[in-house]
């Protein structure tokens, strides 16, 4: 297979997720250009235009901007985006519909990966353990509904919106008036809330690499300083993240095996990471991120360097991934 001469990455977006983005693909972006890639970044904007960074926008129509943006042609787009319209498909089918290879999942998986609820019904089905959980539809009577839910799963329940990344919206709750106020902000980011049985323990991740043939990295164990690994303790450097974990290897590799299970069970590709929880000796799978950080605190490059691989390497095997994919 011929190597890349010229690879666009895409960052920046409209989700809460955009200034991770950012953050990842400025990392993203370094990386590939020490690997010897031609790179450019295309940012999209808060209003949706996508300009190539260092050029000009000369029109205002996204329709427009869009395929501007990517010239001169990529042989291949790095999808750094997070969040919604970039990590759930929608840039995914754009990217089909114009015939450019790209990193990471294709459009079911992406789609199914941001979308908690459904994953889990997947995973439920296939035999997979995941936390007792109950949707709440965000046009409800909200207080109605968060009494039933909590007479299933009990105190404390953790509320998540169903389509966001990050942990960001994610409380632990403990009473009905912190609850309600949980699901009042994350009815704001999502239309389908989630309220599941808050399951204390190791909160483990496994990064993902690989197509068909996918590889699992070592596992990761999380330590946030407060009661779960939160939007602000994920980039301010205040997590203690230990690779490998401090486990036993057969729960390790248990790990490993449900990750692997999930990853192919969703049809991802490239890389993802999979969050787990060991609680009261058993494994609940949580989510498969398709599209996990690449920032320097990001937890799928500490498990590559856990494994040897260097972080321009890696971004460089995350393009080879993607073009194996599209068959180039």
């Amino acid at each position: 297979m011929t190597e890349p001469q010229t690879v666009a990455v895409l960052l920046g977006g409209i989700s809460p997720e955009r200034e991770v983005s950012l953050a990842s693909g400025k990392m993203v972006a370094s990386g590939l250009k020490e690997q010897g890639f031609h790179v450019f970044e295309v940012e999209i904007a808060t209003d949706g235009r996508w300009q190539q960074r260092g050029r000009p926008v000369t029109k205002t129509a996204v329709s427009h901007t869009m395929v501007e943006a990517l010239d001169p042609w990529p042989d291949i787009v790095f999808i750094a985006l997070h969040g919604a319209n970039g990590e759930d498909g929608t840039i995914q089918g754009f990217l089909e519909v114009l015939g450019l290879p790209y990193t990471g999942s294709g459009v079911l998986a992406s789609s199914l990966g941001m979308d908690k609820w459904r994953s889990r019904i997947l995973f439920r089905e296939e035999g997979l353990r995941v936390p007792p959980t109950v949707r709440i539809d965000a046009g409800g009577e909200l207080r109605i509904l968060a009494a039933q839910a909590v007479d299933e799963l009990g105190w404390p329940v953790v509320v998540k919106p169903n389509d966001c990344g990050s942990s960001i919206g994610v409380r632990i709750c403990r009473d009905l008036p912190s609850l309600m106020d949980g699901l009042e902000k994350a009815s704001a980011l999502s239309s389908l809330v989630l309220l599941e049985r808050y399951l204390p323990g190791v909160e483990l991740t496994v990064p993902i690499l690989g197509n068909e043939q996918a590889r699992s990295l070592p596992v990761i164990e999380v330590i946030p300083p407060g009661e779960f690994f939160d939007y602000s303790c994920k980039y301010d450097g205040s997590t203690q993240e230990v690779c490998p974990a401090r486990i036993k290897t057969t729960l390790a590799s248990e790990a490993q095996e449900i990750a692997l299970h999930a990853y192919h069970l969703l049809g991802a590709s490239g890389f993802s990471r999979v969050d787990l929880i060991f609680s009261s000796d058993c494994l609940y799978l949580l989510e498969v991120n398709t599209i996990p950080g690449l920032t320097k605190e990001s937890l799928v490059p500490k498990a590559a360097r856990a494994a040897g691989m260097k972080f321009p390497q890696l971004m460089a095997e995350i393009v080879r991934l993607g073009l194996e994919r599209s068959g180039r």
